[in-house]
């Protein structure tokens, strides 16, 4: 009975394949929901990134893989790969055998059948699940040349602690080049490749299996007795876990959720390629501080080209600067000034500035100056902005109404408390929101979609192209106004002008606003190119002590700047 259904398994599977291979349409089988492969690109048309099935990967040449390595891995993974049409019909006939006589649970798979289980399929152990592989595995060999896919596999393998691909394994266990790796470290990777999380926490049997398959390859004559006596040593191990810059995927997830919020429609084995503008020499900084840190900073057509959500994205991955919200200190006071000249003001309309106290809701409410410092004689629009004094915006708030405030940040679906904290930045808000509000004033007058992609192809040919889109909420005029006026925040010429300091440090002219909290500190501004915010201070709202904290987003601001005009 047994003989029996061996023989009429084998022979069906036979008819199947034969059906499969010549007969079978690739769009009879439409279950491709996610891009397995995306290359991210920068201003410079250059990958800076590559995903397979939304993992990261480092793509290979297998040209600057040793032959030995590739043989390694053939002899353990695949021995007929290159004989084969994705599928071996002697392993799977001796697969069915073993499973139905000796109920043993092994199985057959060839490298192109792992490739497209990792790149397109997944784990689930059922019939339906290995019918699609093998039919995409024959499909792929028929238009995919063996060193296509070869290298795709090597690209999508996974090597444990979220390290995917072959060259990603050699940088993350052993600190070197894929084309470098020597026969043991070859070894110990492809022995990962069994159970990788396994193996991958439990050197001792990692080392166990490399020792087994080492005298796998000495039987089958892939190495000599030298090379194993040589491998054979205990594995040394040299880990590099940060592969990729943390100010990188910070961007990356960025460009991630915007791809897939497209809906596009992916094609089997065709990769799709993002372009954006990405300034790499704008993320390469990294700043050293106790404090946490933010930055976003986009052209004039909207497009990110750089964010940076925290310090350290391995040690969170939550980006502050798209999703933080925080109160907004001083950064508000351009807002209100923008009311202010739709009331009547002019950027020459005065008030004293002095210590100041005031009744609200019978209650005495006084507000102070930072520091305390006051000139204590009657000061423009433009000394108030470049100071940031807040006796001047607090006298404004009253004089044109404490709701005119909260109704102007609705226009952004921001929700604001009409009271006179208001003034001084009682409001939170991400910053990515907050330099939005900004993009009014850098291009005077046009609310910016902020936007990672820029355009998307498929094999070299078009299927998106970003719409740039922007809003008028307001009058331009005004906005104009205000950004010249955002220009004495750098003027050394005016005293205690908030960011003098940072005057000579810039290569072009700036326009911007500082902003200081007992808990944030923030500079956003802007050059004629592009605009800049930087947010400082700590997650769990301690107190800004420290000056360099406080000083930080102005050097981080300065480097940004800096940056752009120099690439450019």
């Amino acid at each position: 009975m047994k003989k029996k259904l061996i023989i009429l398994s084998t022979i069906f599977f036979i008819f199947f394949i034969l059906f499969l291979f010549f007969f079978q349409p690739l769009e009879s089988i439409s279950d491709i929901h996610t891009t397995p492969e995306l290359s991210i690109t920068d201003s410079q048309d250059e990958e800076i990134i590559h995903y397979i099935q939304n993992h990261k990967t480092t793509p290979v040449n297998l040209s600057k893989m040793s032959e030995k390595n590739i043989a390694i891995l053939l002899d353990i993974e695949d021995k007929d790969f290159y004989k084969h049409s994705g599928f071996n019909i002697t392993r799977i006939c001796k697969t069915i055998f073993s499973n139905i006589i000796h109920r043993e649970s092994s199985g057959a798979s060839t490298i192109t059948q792992q490739y497209i289980k990792n790149t397109y399929l997944n784990n689930n152990k059922s019939i339906w699940r290995k019918i699609k592989e093998l039919y995409y595995a024959i499909k792929l060999e028929q238009v995919a040349s063996k060193e296509e896919i070869l290298s795709g596999y090597l690209n999508c393998i996974y090597l444990g602690n979220d390290v995917y691909g072959i060259a990603n394994g050699a940088k993350y266990y052993f600190n070197t080049n894929y084309s470098t790796l020597t026969i043991q470290q070859m070894v110990t990777l492809v022995a990962l490749l069994n159970a990788p999380t396994y193996y991958s926490n439990n050197i001792d049997e990692l080392e166990n299996k490399k020792n087994a398959l080492l005298k796998v390859l000495l039987n089958d004559h892939i190495i000599t007795q030298e090379e194993y006596s040589l491998a054979v040593k205990p594995i040394e191990f040299q880990y590099n876990p940060n592969l990729y810059s943390s100010n990188l995927l910070y961007f990356a997830d960025g460009v991630l959720k915007e791809y897939t919020s497209l809906n596009l429609n992916p094609k089997f084995n065709k990769m799709i390629t993002i372009k954006t503008r990405y300034q790499k020499s704008m993320n390469n900084s990294q700043f050293y501080s106790t404090a946490n840190y933010a930055s976003i900073a986009v052209d004039k057509d909207g497009y990110i080209l750089s964010i940076i959500g925290d310090k350290d994205y391995y040690t969170s991955s939550f980006n502050i600067a798209a999703q933080g919200k925080r109160d907004i200190g001083s950064t508000i006071k351009p807002i209100l000034y923008y009311e202010a000249l739709k009331c009547g003001y002019t950027p020459k309309t005065s008030y004293y500035s002095g210590p100041y106290s005031f009744t609200y809701h019978n209650e005495i409410v006084t507000i102070k100056n930072n520091a305390s410092i006051y000139p204590y004689s009657h000061i423009s629009m433009k000394e108030a902005l470049a100071t940031s004094d807040n006796i001047y915006a607090m006298k404004t708030h009253q004089a044109i109404g404490f709701k005119t405030l909260a109704n102007h940040l609705k226009k952004y679906n921001i929700d604001a408390s009409a009271l006179p904290s208001l003034a001084l930045g009682s409001v939170g808000m991400s910053l990515y929101d907050l330099t939005r509000i900004y993009s009014q004033f850098f291009t005077e007058g046009s609310y910016l979609d902020f936007k990672y992609i820029e355009s998307i192809q498929r094999e070299n040919k078009s299927i998106y192209n970003r719409t740039i889109n922007s809003k008028i909420l307001g009058e331009k005029n005004y906005f104009k106004t205000i950004k010249h006026l955002m220009a004495s925040v750098f003027d050394s010429s005016i005293p205690h002008a908030t960011a003098s300091s940072i005057q000579n440090s810039l290569s072009t002219k700036c326009y911007g606003k500082s902003g200081l909290t007992d808990y944030d500190s923030y500079m956003i501004g802007f050059n004629e190119d592009i605009l800049v915010g930087v947010w400082a201070g700590y997650l769990d709202n301690q107190p800004l002590e420290d000056a360099y904290t406080k000083r930080m987003p102005k050097k981080i601001f300065v480097e940004l700047i800096n940056s752009y005009i120099t690439k450019k």
